[in-house]
């Protein structure tokens, strides 16, 4: 008689395909983050990932839910910095500009349109950014009106800047050049006229 052959868990962990999750979300949209595609991407076996996740949904909110803390933990430390709102605002812009950044935040703003739960966890996180600008443009001594009107412009900007860098090849405005933009926005809404 044969010895049955203990199961034995796949070499790759659940990170792994978190992270090709990932890489998939942002190179191609949340349709192709699929089992297969993932599968090959890794090299491994379909039953590789129903070792560790019961379906394609359960990686999916897995993601999402990485994404998530890990936007809110950016958002906590940088709001217990103890710098100056240059040093706060310059952290902000630069990881705006980041282009794999740009990426991920496009592949998310599309997923958002597909899916109410994504919508409204996305929406969250877009709240807590603009209330991070609020927080530097007070601390540069905006009122708290023009403070939130110049966080929601700020946003868009950023927004449109993501959006614009990951669909034009021939779009070069970089980070310096985003951070550029953005505090001459500032500056010019620090004027007297404009608090």
């Amino acid at each position: 008689m044969a010895t049955a052959v203990p199961i034995r868990p796949s070499p790759l962990q659940p990170e792994d395909w978190i992270q090709a999750g990932f890489s998939q979300l942002s190179a191609h949209g949340v349709e192709t983050v699929r089992v297969e595609i993932l599968a090959r991407n890794l090299g491994a076996t379909k039953g590789s990932f129903y070792w560790h996740f019961k379906d394609r949904e359960e990686l999916l909110l897995r993601i999402l839910l990485r994404w998530e803390t890990a936007e809110v933990q950016w958002l906590e430390e940088a709001s217990e910095l103890r710098s100056g709102a240059a040093v706060r605002w310059a952290r902000f812009v630069a990881r705006c500009a980041d282009p794999e950044r740009a990426r991920l935040e496009a592949a998310l703003y599309a997923w958002s349109r597909q899916d109410e739960r994504v919508a409204s966890r996305v929406a969250a996180i877009e709240t807590k950014r603009r209330a991070h600008v609020v927080s530097v443009l007070r601390n540069v001594g905006f009122t708290l009106s023009a403070a939130e009107k110049w966080s929601e412009v700020a946003w868009l900007i950023c927004l449109g800047w993501m959006d614009k860098a990951t669909r034009d090849p021939e779009f070069r405005l970089g980070h310096r050049e985003l951070g550029e933009f953005l505090s001459d926005l500032i500056l010019a809404a620090s004027a007297p006229a404009h608090r």
